[in-house]
């Protein structure tokens, strides 16, 4: 199966959302094996893995693969034979202005794509201008990849009323697009979690004794897992139950 956290604009939190949902506990619990795949060629997320091998941190159940290439045929490939050895692989797609060839590629082959946005003006038009008739496109072709596109609302006020974000989100989405059940709020633990190539669980472990930063870092995993146990919902929604793989002797 395959993830892709997908926008055109940058900036929108798909990395720290590939990474931590990769690593999250839900996600472990239901894949054996999973694949952390970035596209973005200028391979921000390729570096804090350096730094986590560096440091000795346990990848646990996850692998790291960096495609640069902009060729549609090299990085078509390399899911390929990434997916042979992987029950799940989160992508994280560049945001592209122009060309968008991983963003159709994410959109066209993914089980689900989750597009972090928010309630806001230029965030609308990004979407409508660039994203939304590449999604359009796939779905007059395909109209069973409906299912497959799913926004969630990011950088949202911690005590923001959700039903009013969703609301927000009906009314500006075209009607078969539909909006995850879960928000990501803005936190600045999420900004200076990611130092010496840690996850969000480690940083939390990191910070314990330190009564404020813990019960932020403790609130920002909360997120994680809660879109985590969104995202096995509706893969489990589209394909039905993923299977686990028999363990081998």
């Amino acid at each position: 199966m395959i993830v892709s956290f997908v926008q055109t604009k940058g900036g929108t939190g798909k990395s720290t959302l590939a990474l931590n949902t990769a690593f999250s506990r839900r996600i472990q619990k239901q894949f054996q094996s999973i694949a952390l795949v970035e596209l973005d060629p200028q391979g921000s997320l390729k570096n804090w893995w350096i730094q986590r091998e560096e440091e000795g941190r346990n990848t646990e159940k996850v692998s790291f693969h960096h495609i640069s290439s902009t060729q549609k045929a090299v990085f078509q490939s390399g899911i390929t034979a990434i997916a042979e050895h992987n029950e799940l692989i989160i992508m994280d797609i560049p945001g592209e202005s122009t060309g968008k060839l991983h963003t159709r590629f994410a959109c066209a082959s993914s089980d689900l794509v989750i597009i972090p946005m928010r309630t806001s003006t230029n965030d609308e038009l990004a979407f409508a201008d660039n994203l939304y008739p590449i999604i359009r496109e796939i779905t007059n072709i395909a109209p069973e990849k409906r299912k497959t596109f799913h926004v969630l609302p990011s950088f949202t006020h911690p005590q923001s009323n959700n039903k009013k974000i969703f609301e927000y989100f009906s009314d500006i989405l075209p009607s078969h697009l539909e909006c995850m059940g879960v928000v990501y709020p803005h936190r600045s633990v999420y900004e200076n979690f990611n130092r010496d190539g840690m996850n969000l669980m480690e940083y939390a472990f990191s910070v314990e004794q330190n009564k404020r930063n813990a019960v932020q870092a403790s609130r920002a995993v909360m997120d994680i897992e809660e879109i985590s146990k969104n995202i096995i919902d509706l893969l489990e929604r589209n394909n039905g139950s993923p299977k686990k793989k028999k363990k081998t002797r």
